[in-house]
């Protein structure tokens, strides 16, 4: 019997190892298992980890790279136009021609040209309820064959170029009496780049005179634009631009409108004395074009800057010449049909433009033509 006892507890102890044995074994299983899950989701969370990291790394370079290309594409383009330009005028200052605008000067000579039609058209007031424009180009070796009738210089429109950094190019200026500053001392003041026809000596025919039409003597002289680089070379001025001094605008990828409002019709009224300029949009081709000027010139944007202006006449004179303020104020941008408010200033020596939000506007990709009406001396927009 005690054999059969001692057999059984032998077997009764065996049996509580064996089952110490298991759950020892099963805890150790079970934290294996808990162990080999810990692991496993460190492990997923590190590959997680590296994951995000590396799509984080992806975006910044692909942002990096998107900001690269579009640098690149920003620098190909023209600076006033948002268009394509080639390789050799990146990054050179523009040029700035003063083209008459009475009606014997009509039609002026290049202001249509097919391939090389100004950039920008700015026109103002001058004297005497007559306007005259400023064209501007952002690469002075592809301009039309000959540009005018070209007119003399006056100082809201020096100025003016100067937002630009551009090359003054000009027939005469207005000269300073009494209390009158004329366009010649704000040259000499400013330091501006010039080629002046009644002062050029230079060795090549940059200017010369178109008498293909029945009108007066003063309505006839022209520049030569294909001598335009050799005379900026003889006055040995700089042809690299001067980003801290150029107004450089933001361009739209795609042509957008910029409001609900539409804009079909504009007329514009420079002032109470000027000619009234006739703005129409045409849905198939989506510019403006106006035939004020006895062409069919066609611009992508119309941007209208309200000024306050005065009439000043200097002694021995027989009309008052107008003068800009040029700091600030209001105005409209008109694209694509519509048309919105905007408000401008020239700030550090760039014309920057914001719309009603605030925000610098971008312009359409194109040419532009730019109103300079009076604030306060009857200068209007009618739009429908």
């Amino acid at each position: 019997m005690k054999k059969t006892t001692v057999k059984k507890l032998s077997i009764a102890v065996l049996l509580v190892l064996l089952c110490a044995s298991s759950l020892v074994l099963a805890d150790v299983i079970k934290k294996e298992r808990i162990q080999r899950a810990e692991e496993e989701a460190a492990l997923r969370a590190k590959e997680e980890a590296e994951r995000i990291a590396a799509e984080k790394e992806a975006a910044r370079l692909a942002a990096e790279e998107a900001k690269r290309l579009a640098e690149e594409d920003r620098r190909t383009r023209n600076p006033l136009t948002g268009l394509k330009m080639k390789e050799s005028a990146i990054g050179k200052r523009p040029v700035a021609f003063m083209v008459e605008n009475t009606p014997p000067a009509r039609p002026q000579w290049g202001m249509n040209d097919k391939n090389y039609a100004p950039d920008i058209i700015l026109e103002g007031e001058v004297e005497g309820g007559i306007t005259r424009t400023m064209w501007l180009f952002a690469d002075f070796t592809s301009l039309p064959e000959q540009i005018g009738p070209m007119r003399s210089a006056r100082p809201p429109y020096v100025r003016f170029s100067e937002l630009f950094d551009a090359i003054y190019v000009h027939w005469g200026q207005s000269d300073s009496a009494g209390s009158y500053i004329g366009a010649s001392d704000v040259i000499a003041r400013d330091g501006v780049d010039n080629i002046n026809q009644l002062q050029y000596r230079g060795y090549v025919q940059l200017f010369g005179r178109d008498r293909t039409r029945d009108v007066a003597i003063e309505h006839t002289g022209v520049v030569y634009t294909d001598k335009l680089p050799q005379a900026i070379e003889e006055y040995g001025y700089r042809t690299e631009r001067n980003n801290d001094n150029f107004t450089s605008f933001e361009f739209t990828d795609e042509a957008t409108t910029v409001s609900d409002t539409p804009c079909n019709e504009m007329v514009i009224t420079i002032s109470d004395r000027s000619w009234v300029k006739h703005w129409k949009y045409n849905k198939t081709d989506q510019l403006y074009h106006t035939d004020d000027f006895e062409n069919d010139l066609t611009r992508k944007n119309i941007l209208v800057l309200y000024d306050y202006t005065e009439y000043i006449t200097k002694p021995g004179a027989y009309f008052s010449y107008c003068n800009y303020q040029m700091i600030s104020g209001e105005g409209k941008y008109a694209t694509q049909g519509t048309v919105e408010d905007i408000s401008w200033e020239v700030v550090k020596g760039k014309l920057v433009i914001k719309n009603s939000k605030g925000e610098v506007i971008a312009l359409n990709r194109g040419k532009t033509y730019i109103a300079w009406i009076s604030q306060n001396l009857g200068g209007n927009i009618q739009i429908s």
